[in-house]
């Protein structure tokens, strides 16, 4: 993980150290079978790692 490749972008640091103002701003994430912040299907991770349904 310390890669050039994941390295954070300047969106991406600001959605980490401030989180989401909606849930459109983090792009849609395929976790096994669902997608986790889908605005169709709006599944959530949460800071304890949980996935839960808005």
């Amino acid at each position: 993980m310390l890669s050039e490749v994941y390295r954070l972008t300047e969106r991406g640091m600001r959605l980490r150290d401030e989180g989401l103002d909606q849930l459109t701003d983090a792009p849609s994430l395929p976790i096994a079978g669902t997608e986790a912040y889908s605005p169709a299907a709006p599944w959530v991770l949460l800071e304890d790692g949980r996935l839960v349904r808005l």
